[in-house]
């Protein structure tokens, strides 16, 4: 398959990828997989001050998914916590040039910061 050079230099430069410290005040995740599509993702983000400080992830799927979470990392850091309701996968899509047929496991990553919002239980600051 022939992956557009914005798929190419995010899945082979992941720079969010990993995990964060499970101690550290702020931190809230949430998780997806769809055993049928081959995906799995987990979103980890440090909240301070009602704003999104730090995200990483950690992703098993296809070069496009890959690429889609670190776009999703970075396009959350530094904005306001509000943003994880305005995040967009069919945006995510068209900046990567991802084929509409790889929609499903993108939303997976919506799924994955739903669950992150879901968590009132875990520290904010």
């Amino acid at each position: 398959m022939d992956y557009d050079s914005q798929v190419r230099q995010r899945f082979l430069s992941a720079h969010r990828a990993g995990p964060l410290n499970d101690g550290a005040a702020g931190l809230v995740s949430g998780e997806a997989e769809d055993r049928t599509l081959n995906v799995w993702v987990r979103f980890q983000l440090r909240m301070r001050h009602g704003a999104i400080r730090t995200v990483r992830y950690n992703v098993y799927g296809c070069p496009h998914t890959v690429a889609a979470a670190e776009w999703t990392a970075e396009w959350l850091e530094g904005r306001p916590a509000g943003a994880l309701d305005e995040l967009s996968m069919r945006h995510c899509l068209e900046v990567l040039g991802v084929p509409v047929e790889k929609l499903g496991k993108l939303l997976l990553l919506e799924d994955a910061l739903a669950a992150c919002r879901r968590r009132p239980d875990e520290r904010q600051d």
